[in-house]
């Protein structure tokens, strides 16, 4: 899908900063979405993974990425993150975002899903 501003005029390209909430906290995050559909997210362990969004409404839209990779305290690459994001933009510097999130170990191994949710600023 080819990703466009909506009818009154907010739209996520841009740059982002804020936080993920998962079951564990609160972790920084950066969200960097382009006009061609592409959506970048830059993690608190400094790995950058490309996604993709669209609109789905007025002042919404939805975004995804698959194989996040995530690496232990030994910088060590261990698992990946595949999740979806239903956003809800607040005027043209905020959006919420929430959605499932399945972690798996680098075999294959599905560890589960849970709900997180972003908390997002324009810079």
């Amino acid at each position: 899908m080819t990703a466009t501003a909506n009818a009154t005029g907010c739209t996520p390209v841009g740059t982002w900063t804020g936080h993920v909430t998962r079951s564990d906290g609160d972790h920084p995050t950066k969200l960097v979405f382009k006009a061609g559909g592409n959506v970048f997210i830059t993690n608190e362990q400094n790995t950058t993974t490309k996604g993709s969004w669209w609109v789905t409404g007025a002042n919404t839209f939805h975004y995804k990425f698959r194989g996040e990779k995530v690496y232990d305290e030994n910088g060590v690459y261990f698992a990946y993150v595949d999740f979806d994001q239903d956003a809800v933009q607040s005027g043209p510097n905020n959006f919420t975002s929430s959605g499932p999130s399945t972690f798996f170990l680098v075999d294959g191994t599905n560890l589960g899903t849970s709900a997180i949710t972003f908390t997002m600023s324009r810079v």
